[in-house]
């Protein structure tokens, strides 16, 4: 077998015990579920390749005496797992051949498919602006009145930055001071944005761009 398969199946088999075991421990000692140990304990799993355990185990075990699975209570660990699914899931397609990557400096600098970069570009630009809307509205709603049925959740808040709006998401939380106290946005927009120019970047090494 494969050295990097052997050790993906092994760290994914880790990942999903560790969530089982926290979420075991945390049913019998509910302050543990709110300590920053915990949480960054676990964050350790998915970053070593056991991203896919951590989706499988978050997606079975979540929804247990909770109202839904993905909650403010487990919405970092959920992130964290995506954003290492799609960095390790790069860096296998490259070691199984599946893609393979020019990684010249003239390949980098230059081969740029001009049309489907000014469709990117639309791309970005447009969701960047819904980005800043989505934020602005959460922000206005939270501060007049609070009403959780209008609130925008976070994983989407989360999820329009990962899919290219972080810039976005960033202008609106720090101009309109909202999400500043969440480590995950303050620290998980600008990995988004890093991690979308890898993705571009990858895509034009690869011919796709």
């Amino acid at each position: 077998m494969d050295p990097l398969l052997r050790y993906l199946i092994i760290a994914n088999v880790v990942s999903l015990v560790a969530v089982a075991v926290d979420y075991l421990l945390c049913r019998a000692f509910p302050a543990l579920d709110h300590t920053k140990a915990n949480s960054l304990v676990l964050c350790v799993f998915p970053i070593a390749g056991g991203a896919v355990g951590m989706l499988i185990g978050l997606f079975a075990l979540g929804g247990i005496g909770r109202g839904h699975r993905m909650n403010k209570g487990n919405i970092a660990w959920w992130f964290v797992a995506i954003v290492c699914l799609i960095v390790w899931g790069l860096v296998a397609a490259v070691h199984f051949g599946l893609v393979t990557l020019d990684a010249g400096a003239n390949r980098m600098l230059a081969g740029w498919d001009t049309s489907r970069l000014k469709a990117l570009g639309i791309y970005l630009t447009a969701v960047n602006i819904v980005a800043f809307i989505v934020f602005a509205w959460d922000k206005h709603v939270a501060s007049s009145g609070n009403d959780p049925r209008r609130r925008a959740p976070e994983a989407r808040l989360l999820g329009i930055s990962l899919i290219g709006g972080a810039v976005g998401g960033m202008a609106a939380m720090y101009a309109l001071g909202h999400k500043t106290r969440k480590w995950y946005f303050v620290w998980g927009l600008p990995l988004f944005l890093v991690l979308d120019a890898v993705l571009v970047l990858y895509a034009h090494m690869s011919g796709i761009l």
